[in-house]
């Protein structure tokens, strides 16, 4: 399949902006339309999951022979983000609103957080990241297309319900990030305690790790708390059960990681202390927002 140059045009702004109100588009659909922009779906799912394979094994071959990535691995990179991010859009631009289904969310997330890897990646080499990151990614396109979900929801003219989503899924895209960060910094202390020797090249320093962990928790938590607080402008979004329940839940990931903000800023915490705190943190936050959905959409639907 061919992309225009309108459509890799419309993939980076329009997997945000769909959140907006994109309705028109699939309003008036013939059945032979809607059996096209079927099939384009599944072209483009299969196409995601092959380049995010492709990657990851051409990565994973360089980086264990010493050499860096070179222009071929970020040429593929980017072609699996707009692959990604064009498979996002097309699910959750929904023709009677935006589906905001477990899946979707999900998939929208995990793109949003491979943008920000790719980013650092050719900021800092962060070659570690990478390659944990792309199997998630990878995961969630194969979720979405196996189960896409149904969860329609029309934010015409609604600012703050759109500032608080995408608040919330940025927050979520960058704790991702960080959780993974945590467990790789768990990882590199327990291999350089126990076999130095063993610590592949492409690690880059414990201490430059543990910094960026710092900044991802930093961000998401300042946006989690954005998210929160936009929460108490929309009185509507406490009165179902399913919500309650995700407030609660992130309410404690916010109390846990603003202890453990504290704890670093003020008292230093660092290492693989402050790493299982985060992990923590991100854990009932995860939970709140995705346990909650998948719950609700899965089992009381």
């Amino acid at each position: 399949m061919t992309l225009t140059i309108g459509k890799l045009t419309r993939l980076m702004v329009y997997s945000l902006s769909s959140l907006v109100d994109n309705s028109h588009l699939l309003t008036h659909l013939t059945p032979i339309a809607y059996r096209v922009l079927k099939l384009e779906l599944v072209i483009i799912e299969m196409a995601t999951v092959l380049s995010y394979c492709v990657l990851f094994f051409y990565s994973l071959q360089r980086l264990s022979k010493g050499h860096k990535l070179n222009n071929t691995a970020i040429a593929m990179l980017f072609v699996a983000l707009l692959c990604h991010g064009y498979t996002s859009y097309l699910h959750i631009d929904g023709g009677n609103g935006q589906n905001l289904g477990l899946f979707n969310i999900f998939c929208m997330t995990t793109w949003l957080a491979m943008c920000l890897v790719s980013w650092n990646l050719l900021k800092h080499n962060a070659y570690p990241l990478l390659i944990v990151s792309i199997p998630v990614a990878a995961i969630s396109i194969i979720e979405v297309a196996v189960f896409p979900g149904v969860s329609l929801i029309s934010l015409n003219g609604k600012f703050l319900n759109v500032l608080h989503i995408l608040s919330g899924i940025a927050s979520l895209s960058i704790m991702l990030i960080a959780a993974l960060q945590s467990l790789l910094i768990l990882y590199l202390d327990k291999t350089l305690r126990s076999n130095p020797a063993g610590v592949t090249q492409w690690f880059g320093p414990l201490q430059g790790m543990e910094r960026y962990l710092v900044q991802l928790l930093t961000t998401g938590f300042l946006l989690m708390s954005i998210s929160l607080f936009l929460v108490l402008l929309l009185p509507n979004e406490l009165k179902s059960e399913q919500a309650i329940h995700k407030v609660i839940l992130t309410l404690c990931s916010w109390i846990v990681l603003a202890v453990l903000m504290y704890g670093r800023y003020i008292r230093g915490w660092r290492g693989v202390y402050a790493a299982r705190w985060s992990l923590l943190g991100i854990f009932l936050l995860l939970t709140g927002y995705f346990g909650s959905k998948f719950v609700l959409e899965f089992f009381l639907s």
